[in-house]
């Protein structure tokens, strides 16, 4: 029980002992009057509880504020952390909230010396053992505090000027920031820091927001915001289409109360009954705001139209609600929000309204949205208040309509194949020669030729028969496999499109090309759905690829909640690899944000299947974590390319043509 419980309940108290003084001294006055103190006492420490109430009601007043739903921010796209969110997370929960002090220690130092090692590894040339002890004898740079991290010394202390200006990063950061731009000056990463923009609260740039909260205990997850779930626990299904959410009372009023308490209190107290007088207006604003009654919302029906129900990614859908009350009773104020998905950009209008509604009155408005792949339905929030204001109620209407999103296959972006054909004829050319159009070699006659092969201008010179081979050519067998985990669902900027719809908007491009030329492609993608489209080709199949780019929870642009996640995965080992047939081909669609997808290209190359990795580029470096986050992918871009598999890194505000062109011509050398 807290302070203001206590105080509550004492108050309390008192106020029955008052009360009970007083009826016994109104109704057994003769028996007890000996017993009982005046009548001017029991009035004055009857002021006296009035008066303590009205100041504790104006302290409740001032820091409760008014209570209120939080109007979400639907205007804006959702959010996704970019890597390296949860370091900064966890350097902030050590250095500013003091949790974890060793644990957090260990796993950031852990973490920080596995870049140095990979860093050295790849500059020297050198084994993993002999990288561990240049990292721990300091011989990696010649900045000291860089090589202490890792060799048992002490941060930094920090100056007397820092202090002066306000610096709040403490020296462990600054310990770390360091080590950091060290290992990534070593490893020859450019890490330049991007100017930061504070805002009213210290946070640069935002970065902080989302990580925590007033706690600073939550995730890096992608930042939820009104995606949350919006029906509470207490919710109330009202109709078929209509949830009421607990109803809240504003407290808007507490100010009156409190004035009303301490002008009782003050004029019992001194005597003073033009003050008492004055009181008696706020009690009656008070009991004015307690007689409230709820607002009814379940008498609302809403429509929702869109100019164009099927269009393509990219596309401006113009959306029109109206909203009718059939009830009959008046709402005095109503605030509608349309719950724009969370993949989508408000480019016009507002999705939000605030009026007041009649009996059988209607209220429209109109918005413009840019529409994002899938198929999309969402519910109206609608918000009322009574006359006075005291009572405040959430209803969420689900609304029937819905926009369906299905990319278009373009051929836009012309996807490199590995040299791994099927038994099927294509436009790939193979290193074995047969029928085709280009000039393989010449070899000796065999009985089984086809006449048309002959080298017939040879046999006229030299008398002897020859064959002329052609380039064979064959159908290549693609399997997109997309690495959809929770950890893909990263971008570099707020709003910025996440690296999972990056990599459906590569596949896209690449996927009708492939087909045009003769390829046959198919879809995968390890998450916590299975996902799988084998090699086919022809109209049927180009169009189930489409509904599955659209569709496919595991290629999904908004990613699974956290509860659909747990205890349940699809291992590419088990699910891709044992469908795949012995010539297919894959193209991994991946950020590399961590090492558990490059050990899965690692094991699918050398399982026999030739592997491409087509990885968006998510990365920023606005942070300590970010910067590291950079460091580790451009290590895991070397190891793959060690081990002769192909990266295409391909940098976010590119387009996927001119990374792929940068690719052959790295490849071609």
């Amino acid at each position: 029980m807290d302070v203001d419980d206590v105080v509550r309940l004492a108050l309390a108290a008192i106020g029955a002992v008052v009360f009970i003084l007083g009826a016994a001294t109104y109704l057994l006055v003769d028996p007890f009057a000996d017993m009982l103190p005046s009548t001017f006492a029991v009035v004055a420490l009857a002021g006296l509880v009035a008066f303590l109430l009205g100041l504790w009601a104006i302290r409740t007043a001032y820091k409760g504020g008014v209570d209120q739903t939080a109007i979400p921010d639907v205007e804006l796209p959702r959010s996704f952390p970019a890597p390296g969110s949860d370091l900064d997370l966890t350097l902030y929960r050590l250095t500013h909230l003091r949790q974890g002090t060793s644990e957090y220690r260990d796993q950031i130092q852990e973490r920080l010396a596995e870049a140095a090692v990979s860093a050295i590894r790849q500059r020297e040339n050198c084994t993993r053992a002999e990288a561990v002890h240049q990292l721990e004898e300091g011989e990696w740079t010649d900045n000291y505090q860089a090589a202490s991290f890792f060799a048992g010394g002490s941060p930094p202390s920090q100056s007397r000027l820092d202090r002066w200006l306000g610096d709040d990063e403490t020296p462990y950061e600054q310990w770390v920031d360091t080590t950091v731009d060290a290992i990534a000056e070593y490893a020859g990463i450019e890490t330049a820091t991007e100017p930061e923009v504070t805002t009213d609260d210290g946070d640069s740039g935002g970065l902080l927001s989302g990580l925590r909260g007033g706690d600073g205990d939550e995730g890096p997850r992608a930042q939820a915001g009104y995606r949350d779930q919006y029906v509470d626990e207490n919710a109330e299904r009202i109709t078929d289409s209509i949830v009421y959410n607990e109803l809240i009372e504003t407290g808007q009023w507490r100010g009156v109360t409190a004035f009303a308490l301490v002008a009782i209190g003050w004029g019992v107290i001194t005597a003073t009954p033009a003050v008492v007088l004055v009181a008696v207006l706020g009690v009656a604003f008070s009991a004015y705001a307690r007689a409230a009654v709820p607002p009814r919302l379940a008498a609302l029906e809403v429509e929702r139209t869109f100019d164009e129900s099927d269009v393509t990614p990219g596309e401006v859908v113009e959306v029109t609600v109206t909203v009718e009350n059939t009830g009959g009773s008046f709402v005095p104020d109503l605030r509608l929000v349309d719950r724009v998905p969370g993949n989508m950009r408000v480019v016009s209008g507002t999705p939000r309204l605030a009026t007041a509604l009649g009996s059988g009155d209607t209220a429209t408005f109109t918005y413009q949205v840019v529409a994002e792949r899938g198929t999309h339905e969402w519910p109206l929030l609608a918000i009322g208040r009574d006359f006075s204001g005291a009572l405040e109620r959430e209803a969420i209407v689900d609304v029937e309509g819905e926009i369906q999103c299905v990319p278009s296959l373009r051929t836009t972006a012309e996807m490199p194949v590995r040299q791994q054909t099927s038994l099927y004829s294509g436009q790939e050319n193979t290193s074995t020669g047969g029928s085709g159009l280009e000039f393989f070699a010449v070899r000796e006659y065999r009985e089984s030729d086809p006449m048309n092969r002959i080298d017939w201008k040879r046999q006229a010179r030299t008398g002897e028969l020859a064959t002329i081979d052609f380039r064979l050519e064959r159908a290549a067998s693609l399997v997109f496999l997309f690495d959809a985990r929770d950890a893909s669902y990263v971008a570099p900027e707020p709003g910025e499109h996440h690296a999972v719809d990056r990599s459906v908007e590569a596949a896209v491009e690449a996927f009708g090309a492939l087909s045009d030329q003769g390829n046959m492609v198919g879809l995968a993608a390890f998450d916590t759905v299975p996902c799988w489209l084998a090699p086919s080709a022809g109209d049927a199949h180009l169009e189930r690829a489409r509904r599955m780019f659209a569709s496919h929870p595991a290629m999904s642009s908004t990613p699974p909640e956290e509860a659909e996640t747990e205890g349940h995965y699809v291992d590419p080992m088990t699910h891709v690899r044992s469908q795949l047939s012995p010539e297919s081909q894959l193209v991994l669609f991946s950020p590399l944000t961590d090492d558990y997808t490059v050990e899965v290209a690692r094991r699918l190359d050398s399982s026999g299947h030739r592997v491409t990795v087509i990885s968006p580029d998510p990365t920023a470096d606005r942070t300590v974590g970010q910067r590291l986050a950079r460091i580790e992918r451009t290590m895991r871009i070397a190891t793959l390319r060690e081990r002769d598999i192909r990266v295409v890194d391909w940098e976010y505000d590119s387009m996927l043509g001119l990374a792929l062109d940068e690719a052959r011509q790295r490849w071609a050398v």
